[in-house]
């Protein structure tokens, strides 16, 4: 019997998840992964890191350099995919080369929204979602005689970059359109803690507005006009108000796309044998149970690996993707699972607050189970909450107990520990 051929079409975290998982299922068939980027595997989460030098190169890696050459996979690096042949089973590449595959899976990511801004095209202008962006960004004000730099959007990449570029010892000012900073992420008091603890360390923060135009004397980047007329003087500017997915590929394909490609519980497409994984991809939501694009890593990764379990003939099941946020500013750490932004919004949620001052957490149930939970400087048992939301367990019997600084295991009643220490992995 012929062996199967493999090509993955993207090569981060869903990709990646993909080959290791084709692989538990067919030690034989043929994998070729082509990227545009021309690099190993490398974590995105981390550009930020690397742009002010806490890691180097090596570093970025979150795969051994033998990783492709172990897995069997024949990788075409720098070359971009320009269209999807289902008929005849086949990609084109941009230089026309043509890759023929029996299964298909696209993990294209997403690419920075760039509303138009007046002013905005030329040089000073800069997004920040891959590793070239992070050498082009660090590049550009270490050659500036005094870096100022304004970076649009206040989520989590656009607080990252900001924090990067301080530690290069730029002048940052983050202009966040809604009322508060990281809204897709965090509640509005703890956004506001945040933004406290961002401005003590030197970050200036205005909300409530965005950047209407770019003000250029001779070509180079001189300063940014706000919609609330406020002027502010920079040489940088970096846009990060998010990421769409990019579905180009999918034109003229027949493959079905709504914000992102729509996708069934096999992470298949509407057309047999090709699937999608990670910030491209539109599946279910786990809590809301409709489709949903959810440009997160932990949704990436699981997708990727169910997308590759049932390319390579195996039966796996997507559960739905969990919104999920973790991250660090200087030095202090805040963590949200689920649904911990609407619930002060909409009728049927109860919220169990604990509030000590530097550390707060909070959590969010509705019908009596737990649908989100929110630590701001205390980041223990997230995996038994997260564990607890997946399995839609009645915490009524305990809710009391879900805050509490010894909160754990043993609370849990009997049948769901058992159903923990015998669940593989």
């Amino acid at each position: 019997m012929a062996h199967k051929h493999y090509v993955i079409i993207g090569n981060s975290y869903a990709g990646i998840f993909a080959i290791e998982a084709i692989r538990k299922q067919d030690k034989d068939g043929a994998i070729t992964v082509i990227s545009k980027e021309p690099y190993h595997a490398y974590a995105r989460a981390a550009i930020h890191e690397y742009m002010d030098g806490i890691i180097g190169d090596s570093q970025m890696y979150y795969r051994d350099m033998d990783f492709y050459g172990h897995h069997g996979v024949t990788t075409m690096l720098g070359r971009a995919v320009t269209r999807i042949e289902p008929g005849k089973n086949r990609v084109v590449l941009d230089n026309k080369q043509t890759v023929g595959f029996d299964r298909l899976m696209i993990s294209t990511g997403g690419i920075p929204i760039t509303p138009p801004i007046e002013g905005s095209e030329g040089p000073g202008m800069f997004t920040f979602t891959t590793w070239d962006d992070a050498k082009a960004l660090r590049g550009w004000v270490q050659k500036q005689k005094s870096p100022r730099a304004v970076v649009i959007g206040g989520g989590l990449i656009g607080l990252q970059c900001a924090e990067g570029l301080q530690h290069l010892g730029v002048d940052v000012t983050v202009v966040e359109l809604a009322d508060y900073i990281l809204v897709k992420a965090l509640d509005q008091l703890t956004a506001t803690r945040v933004q406290r603890w961002l401005s003590e360390n030197g970050l200036k923060i205005v909300t409530g507005s965005t950047v209407e135009s770019v003000r250029r004397l001779k070509g180079a980047v001189a300063g940014v006009r706000l919609k609330n007329g406020e002027k502010l003087a920079c040489n940088t500017v970096v846009l990060s108000i998010g990421v769409r997915p990019n579905t180009g590929l999918t034109e003229g394909s027949g493959i079905k796309v709504n914000r992102g490609i729509m996708l069934d519980k096999a992470m298949q497409t509407n057309i047999e044998g090709i699937y999608a994984a990670g910030d491209v991809a539109e599946a279910e939501d786990f809590l809301r149970k409709r489709a949903d694009v959810l440009p997160i890593i932990p949704v990436a990764t699981m997708q990727g690996r169910i997308a590759g379990t049932n390319m390579a003939g195996g039966d796996a099941t997507y559960p739905g993707g969990l919104p999920q946020n973790a991250f660090q500013f200087f030095g202090k750490n805040t963590v949200s699972i689920g649904n911990v932004i609407y619930a002060d919004k909409l009728g049927g949620y109860e919220e169990i607050v604990r509030d000590d001052g530097d550390v707060y957490r909070k959590a969010v149930l509705q019908d009596g189970r737990l649908v989100g939970i929110l630590s701001m400087n205390q980041i223990t048992r997230i995996g038994i909450y997260n564990s607890i939301i997946r399995a839609r367990m009645d915490v009524s019997g305990i809710k009391e107990r879900l805050l509490a600084d010894d909160f754990g295991f043993l609370d849990l009643p009997k049948e769901f520990r058992d159903e923990l220490l015998t669940k593989p992995g």
